[in-house]
């Protein structure tokens, strides 16, 4: 539980069940000026004295223990563990630090002021727009005041999405639809307050495939016949970058992948594929007949085209395949439910929608 308020006499006990015992059991040990990650210099709690200014039992009024869960160490990694979890890990994990280190984090958060601290770029997955790069997690205690601290080396990312396949048989005649992106920051409890001195990214959607074509001549009915398969959508911007199919290049962390070109073959023009979405879009794939794909957006992914012919054609083995549509954009922020709510201390920069609701 947070220390008491002001308005009755603080003992040096009610100080130490807070904060833990120091060696000398002095109150000025609990001047501490401790460094986690990138937030330098941190007082046992804000307002409590530092260094060798005078410190007070009154300075001990309302603070709480500050406990920082870390997604600063190591090196980039996608969709780790739930902030909870890194929380109710034992102590010596290394996913967690309590300010001060005069006892150890408490089962019961409620009281303590959590800090969720992102100081590098982490990625997502692309299985599911409601998956997030890191995720608040469950299970708070009622009275935790939660944040979320991203340093200016940090990054959450969705997954691009992965482009459409192409269409490439009279089986599988049309192109399928580009993936949808995920998202780059979940909140599971209502209240969380976000410092954002880094970015928070959405996923972007690939690119839709293109459509299949077969074409038999007229002049040569039951003579030679002629197929070109579509090609593949571009993966969408994001980290992961979304994979490109069929000929579409992948997506990286700062860009959509082009989408592939059509098949071509005399008569017959595979539909080209769509250029997967970013905040720099993919272009859509060249078919052989002005039937190009569509570039990508900076929300969703273009759109493959249909297959097409040239010539006239009167056989029974004449097969045309459709472009299919990109897929669309996570959500840089996405809550829980709609009863959640968010303090923005700091919003930095966002890169997506910050309404979206369901985690992962």
């Amino acid at each position: 539980m947070a220390v008491k308020a002001s308005g009755s006499s603080l003992s040096f006990s009610e100080i130490e069940t807070e904060f833990g015992q120091n060696n000398d059991r002095d109150l000025g040990e609990y001047r501490v000026s401790q460094t986690v990650g990138a937030l330098s210099n941190q007082p046992l709690d804000e307002g409590i004295p530092q260094g060798t200014s005078p410190i007070r039992f009154s300075d001990f009024y309302s603070k709480r223990l500050n406990v920082v869960i870390d997604y600063h160490s190591g090196s980039t990694e996608n969709r780790p563990t739930v902030a909870k979890t890194r929380y109710d890990a034992a102590a010596g994990t290394g996913t967690h630090t309590v300010i001060g280190g005069f006892r150890t984090r408490p089962a019961n958060s409620g009281g303590t002021k959590t800090r969720i601290h992102i100081n590098k770029t982490i990625g997502s997955s692309n299985s599911n727009v409601n998956n997030c790069a890191v995720r608040t997690g469950t299970g708070w205690n009622t009275g935790t005041v939660l944040t979320v601290e991203i340093g200016s080396s940090g990054a959450l990312y969705g997954a691009g999405g992965n482009g459409g396949e192409a269409g490439t048989s009279d089986g599988d005649k049309d192109g399928a639809v580009g993936g949808t992106g995920s998202s780059g920051l979940g909140i599971q409890y209502s209240g969380t307050i976000i410092t954002n001195n880094g970015s928070i990214n959405a996923g972007y959607g690939g690119g839709g495939g293109g459509g299949y074509r077969k074409v038999e001549r007229e002049e040569l009915f039951g003579g030679p016949v002629y197929a070109a398969a579509g090609g593949g959508g571009g993966g969408g911007q994001g980290l992961p970058g979304g994979e490109g199919l069929d000929g579409g290049a992948d997506g990286t962390i700062s860009a959509g992948g082009n989408g592939g070109n059509g098949g071509e073959n005399n008569q017959a023009h595979g539909g080209g594929g769509g250029g997967g979405a970013g905040s720099s879009p993919g272009e859509g794939g060249e078919g052989g007949n002005n039937n190009d794909g569509t570039d990508g957006t900076g929300t969703v992914g273009g759109s493959g085209a249909s297959g097409t012919h040239t010539g006239s054609i009167e056989g029974e083995n004449n097969v045309q395949g459709s472009g299919a549509n990109g897929g669309g954009s996570g959500a840089a922020i996405r809550r829980s439910s709609s009863s959640i709510e968010i303090v923005y201390a700091v919003s930095g920069t966002i890169n997506g929608d910050i309404s979206a609701t369901g985690v992962s």
